[in-house]
């Protein structure tokens, strides 16, 4: 249980990240590929978690 807690919060500061990141770079009217990457891997991580702790069975 204990793996699920820190994944799923390491997973989650991820994509806090990659959001205000991406809002940042929207405020600057700049592209940012990291900002989109750090979303889509924040995702996938939660899904992960949350398949590997057995919460969609």
């Amino acid at each position: 249980m204990a793996g699920f807690i820190v994944g799923t919060s390491l997973a989650v500061l991820i994509l806090i990240t990659g959001i205000v990141g991406l809002l940042i770079s929207k405020q600057k009217r700049k592209k940012n590929k990291w900002a989109w990457w750090f979303i889509l891997f924040g995702g996938c991580a939660i899904i992960s978690a949350f398949i590997n702790a057995g919460g969609f069975t």
